[in-house]
């Protein structure tokens, strides 16, 4: 299989595994610090959910074109993987930032804590494809 379909199948397991992990970690930040627990909804959960899949989409895909251009640039296996995740970290963070000034404003005592789980949760779904990052020659 091409290098670079096999990228983009890769990349689009890791979009699934961190916005799945980013939206439970949110979600459960916000029920336990944010929630308004009168209405007795779990509520913020399903939507963190929703909001990671939609809101994760731009920085993966750029994570992923980066890849991509390193791999024409003719990077492999541990330089390829180390390269993913300092670009992985680069981006969620911004991803983070992005959210505490924007939608976080909204969550104040839970912003900070799901801003980390963005963070968290890119680099834990790089670690999990570590294997297929580092073979994908």
């Amino acid at each position: 299989m091409n290098k670079y379909v096999k990228t983009t199948l890769i990349f689009t397991g890791i979009w699934l595994t961190a916005s799945l992990l980013n939206g439970v970690l949110s979600g459960v930040s916000i029920l336990i610090l944010d929630h308004d627990w009168d209405y007795g909804s779990p509520a913020p959960l399903g939507l963190s959910i929703i909001f990671s899949f939609v809101f994760s989409v731009p920085l993966v895909g750029l994570v992923w074109f980066i890849t991509l251009m390193a791999q024409v640039a003719d990077r492999k296996g541990d330089d390829l993987l180390q390269f993913v995740l300092r670009t992985a970290l680069l981006c969620s963070t911004a991803g983070g930032l992005f959210f505490i000034y924007s939608l976080g404003t909204e969550f104040k005592n839970a912003r900070f804590l799901v801003a980390l789980s963005i963070i968290i949760s890119a680099l834990t779904s790089v670690l999990f494809f570590r294997k297929q990052i580092k073979t994908n020659e």
